[in-house]
C-alpha cells in the first residue's frame, strides 16, 4: 500500500490513508503490519520480509520520490552489496577448506613411499606459484602508472589522475563502479595466476580480485557508497598511501582462511551429509529392488496371459480344422444356437 500510494498519487483513498498518520499512529501502524497474519488453510504472511522490500522508501513522503528516497535507496542496495560481498568470502572459504579435505584424503589413501613423493610434488607447485613478479598495491601511482602504460599505452611520464579516471570511468557516469575498478587489476593478478598453469587456482584469483577491490573502496570511497568520484579518486592521490604504500600480500602471504578448528567442523558437516546422502542411496536401492521384483511379478503375469491366449487360440484353429464345435474355458462343448434348436 505504502508503495502504491508513493507511486500512483492518483489513488485517493491511499493518500488520505497515510497523510493522516502522525509519527506515533504510523508506528502503531508499523506494528500491527509486524505480527503475524493466520491466512486459510494455515498459510501466513512475513510482514517483517514485506517491509524490507520498502526500507528504501520515505514513509513521511508518499507521493513523489525525492533525495531522501534516492538516498535511503543507495544505503538499501549498498548494505546488499557488502552482504554479497561477505557471502562471496564465505563460499570462497568453503572452497579452500574443501580442497584442503580432498587433499589429505587422496594422501591417506596412498603407501608411504607415494605420499611422499605426491607431498614433494604438491610443495614444488606451491613454490613455483610464489615465485611470481611483484605486485603492486591496488590503487597505489606504480599500480595505475603500469596500466596507465601497458593498457592504456600512454607515456608514463604524463601520467595524468584525473585523465586516468575519465578514461577507465567506461560508461561515463561520473564515477567508478565496482566492475570498473576491477578491471583496473588485470594486470596485476596475470602477475600471478594463469589459466594454463596447474599450480594456479582462479578461484583464488578471483578471491584476489575482490581483496584489491576492497582495500581501494576503503581507502578512495569516502562517503561508502561504494562508487568512486572523481573528487574521491583525486584527494586518494593526495594521500602518502598512494605514493608510497605497504607491499601488497596476496593471498600467499596472508593467513590461511580457515584455522584448524574450522576446517575439523567442516568436515564432521561433510561426514554427517555423507552420512545422511548414504542413508537416501540405500533408501532409493531398495525401493529400486522392490520395484524390480514388482517388475518381475508382472512380467510373469504378463508372460501367463499371453501363454492362455495363445493355447485358446491354438484350441479354436485345431477345433475348426476338426469340424469340432467349440468349447467353453473349461473345455465343455459349446453348440451353435441352430443345432441347439432343431433339439
Amino acid at each position: 500500500m505504502l508503495l502504491k500510494a508513493k507511486l500512483d498519487s492518483t489513488n485517493t483513498q491511499s493518500e488520505v490513508f497515510f497523510k493522516g498518520l502522525e509519527d506515533q499512529d504510523y508506528i502503531c501502524f508499523l506494528s500491527h503490519l509486524l505480527k503475524p497474519s493466520v491466512y486459510p488453510q494455515g498459510l501466513q504472511m512475513d510482514h517483517a520480509s514485506l517491509l524490507k522490500q520498502f526500507e528504501h522508501l520515505d514513509p513521511h513522503n508518499q507521493n513523489t520520490f525525492e533525495a531522501k528516497d534516492l538516498e535511503l535507496l543507495i544505503s538499501t542496495a549498498t548494505k546488499d552489496l557488502e552482504n554479497y560481498d561477505a557471502e562471496r568470502h564465505d563460499e570462497f572459504k568453503r572452497y579452500e577448506m574443501l580442497k584442503e579435505h580432498e587433499r589429505r584424503e587422496y594422501l591417506k589413501g596412498l603407501d608411504q613411499e607415494k605420499r611422499e613423493k605426491e607431498e614433494k610434488r604438491m610443495e614444488e607447485l606451491k613454490d613455483k606459484h610464489r615465485k611470481h613478479p611483484k605486485v603492486n598495491a591496488p590503487g597505489s601511482v606504480a599500480q595505475l602508472r603500469e596500466v596507465w602504460e601497458e593498457t592504456d599505452g600512454l607515456d608514463p611520464t604524463e601520467f595524468n589522475p584525473k585523465t586516468f579516471f575519465k578514461l577507465h570511468d567506461a560508461n561515463g557516469d561520473g564515477v567508478l563502479d565496482e566492475q570498473e575498478l576491477e578491471a583496473l587489476f588485470a594486470k596485476e593478478l596475470e602477475k600471478v595466476y594463469d589459466p594454463k598453469n596447474e599450480e594456479d587456482d582462479m578461484m583464488e584469483m578471483e578471491e584476489e580480485r575482490l581483496r584489491m577491490r576492497e582495500h581501494v573502496m576503503k581507502n578512495v570511497d569516502i562517503n561508502q557508497d561504494r562508487l568512486v568520484s572523481l573528487e574521491e579518486f583525486l584527494k586518494s592521490t593526495d594521500k602518502k598511501e598512494f605514493n608510497n604504500p605497504k607491499e601488497w600480500d596476496t593471498l600467499d602471504d596472508t593467513k590461511p582462511v580457515f584455522t584448524e578448528a574450522e576446517l575439523q567442523r567442516f568436515e564432521a558437516e561433510l561426514h554427517t551429509k555423507e552420512e545422511e546422502l548414504g542413508r537416501r542411496a540405500e533408501s532409493l536401492r531398495q525401493e529400486q529392488d522392490l520395484l524390480k521384483e514388482r517388475g518381475k511379478a508382472l512380467e510373469a503375469q504378463r508372460r501367463e496371459y499371453q501363454q492362455a491366449v495363445l493355447e485358446m487360440s491354438q484350441r479354436k484353429e485345431k477345433q475348426a480344422v476338426e469340424g469340432q464345435p467349440p468349447t467353453g474355458p473349461n473345455g465343455e462343448l459349446q453348440f451353435h444356437q441352430e443345432m441347439a434348436g432343431m433339439e
